[in-house]
Parts: C-alpha cells; sequence; structure tokens
C-alpha cells in the first residue's frame, strides 16, 4: 500500500501538490520517535507547526541510515525532506499523511 504526503494550511487547502510515497514509510519506525510510529497505511497522520521540527528531525535520523534504504526508499526520503525544509517555518501548516486505508 501506499500513502499520500501533502502539506496544508490550517483550513485543509494544499500549500504544495500532494505526492504518493510507496516504499519510505515501511522503514519508519514503530516502537521508537513520537511520530513516525504514527505514519502508516491504515490511518491518517496530521502534525502541526509546532510538531514539524520534531517530524523533521526522526526524518533526518532516518536519513542517517541511507546505507540500508534502497534507492526508491531513499528518493522518497529526499523528497519529503526537500519539501519539509521549504515549510518549516511556515506558521499554521500541517504535515499530512493519508493512508489508503485512511480516508
Amino acid at each position: 500500500m501506499s500513502i499520500f504526503f501533502s502539506i496544508e494550511d490550517r483550513e485543509g487547502e494544499p500549500l504544495t501538490e500532494a505526492f504518493e510515497l510507496m516504499s519510505i514509510q515501511k522503514r519508519f519506525p514503530r516502537d521508537a520517535g513520537l511520530f513516525l510510529r504514527y505514519v502508516g497505511d491504515v490511518e491518517d497522520a496530521s502534525f502541526n507547526a509546532l510538531q514539524a521540527p520534531g517530524l523533521l528531525a526522526e526524518l533526518q535520523a532516518l536519513e542517517s541510515v541511507s546505507p540500508a534504504l534502497n534507492e526508491a526508499e531513499q528518493k522518497e526520503l529526499k523528497r519529503v525532506l526537500s519539501v519539509c525544509g521549504k515549510h518549516k517555518n511556515k506558521r499554521h501548516m500541517h504535515l499530512r499523511f493519508y493512508a489508503e486505508g485512511g480516508k
């Protein structure tokens, strides 16, 4: 299954075009961390601007093990990090992961 990633304003209007993640979410920790553990294929997950730095730190930590990631996973992770980096200081934004099993 895949999930879709989007950055939205507080009304839910997209600030970036949503894009599909096919594999990197399978590498998100399930038993550790405060944020990525809640992103998966079944339920949607949303993080606000105050939570964004913590989420970004967890994504960057995942990047540090990039030799263990395959090429597709590395590409998806870089794209998420790039988009997050462009919006990390914006107020009232939400980082949203839409699961196929969710909405």
